[in-house]
């Protein structure tokens, strides 16, 4: 079975959650408000954003709401997750902001370890690898070894459409023991040695130890033109951007995909569309419209 999941905004249910919270008490209850809706939808894989300040005292303060939290979390076999902001990466030639990245992987690893189950390592953090020159990834690979061991076990990085390639990266992984989250889209936009798609898909997800279920990203690229309305009444149409994502999820890039991984090790996938759970449940309806078999292994 492959847990679809969304991010951080349910559109389907405005309010209900979305954006970076004041305080880990705020965010705490938010998602305890959420996973009511996620119940009932089936949703069993959810990334939430950090609040805009996080310290390890917080997460002091806030130690009965995380566990009651936990066990919830636990009792619904949810996943979640988080994406630390591309801007903080191990790579940075400023030794203050390699500093600041340091910090907010270590705390955002104690808080998805307080939401986990003991020994387990259920709820994982994604990061960028910054730039792909050999500088920058041996400052990575410096700075990954000073991380705590539980940072490192459930911090991952992700390759994009631009920096270091996913051979690149499958290097860095060879050298620091990180696993790498393939996403679909920047693979199709950002594949310099022309893998093939199970191939680059395959070893990445070798990369992930047995003791954590992999991670995958899929989105589809923006087709659509935007209308944007000024304040005098007047419209500009705006075409898409490259590499812009899609409200939605094309069904066919969903099947590529899964075509792709027969045979791989199994691994949860998270879409990262702009319409949030609205886009997962509209996969849903398409995969059980258009491919039977597989609607019945992606939930």
């Amino acid at each position: 079975m492959i847990r679809l999941g969304f991010a951080v905004r349910t559109v389907h249910q405005p309010g209900l959650a979305g954006g970076s919270p004041p305080h880990l008490s705020v965010l705490l209850t938010q998602l305890g408000d959420l996973l009511g809706y996620l119940e009932r939808t089936a949703i069993r894989f959810y990334r939430f954003a950090l609040p805009r300040r996080l310290s390890p005292a917080d997460l002091i303060d806030c130690q009965t709401q995380l566990e009651l939290l936990a066990g919830q979390v636990d009792t619904l076999s949810l996943r979640l997750g988080l994406h630390l902001d591309p801007a903080l990466t191990l790579s940075h030639p400023d030794n203050s902001i390699a500093a600041e990245t340091i910090a907010a992987i270590e705390t955002a690893a104690q808080l998805l370890e307080a939401l986990d189950q003991p020994g387990q390592i259920s709820h994982t953090l994604v990061i960028h690898a910054g730039a792909g020159d050999p500088a920058a990834l041996m400052r990575f690979a410096r700075r990954w070894s000073a991380l705590s061991f539980n940072a490192r076990s459930r911090t991952t990085v992700e390759h994009n459409s631009n920096g270091p390639s996913l051979p690149a990266l499958l290097t860095l992984a060879a050298q620091t023991g990180v696993a790498i989250v393939f996403d679909y889209l920047h693979f199709q936009l950002h594949n310099p040695n022309g893998w093939s798609l199970p191939l680059a898909l395959g070893l990445s997800l070798a990369t992930w130890p047995p003791t954590a279920r992999p991670e995958v990203h899929l989105s589809s690229q923006r087709s659509e033109a935007h209308l944007l309305t000024g304040r005098n009444g007047t419209t500009r149409v705006l075409p898409p951007r490259p590499g812009q994502h899609a409200d939605f999820v094309v069904v066919h890039d969903a099947l590529a995909l899964l075509a792709a991984s027969r045979g791989l090790p199994p691994f949860d996938l998270m879409l990262e569309a702009k319409a949030g759970d609205l886009a997962l449940l509209r996969l849903r309806h398409d995969l059980a419209r258009s491919a039977p078999a597989w609607a019945d292994r992606v939930r």
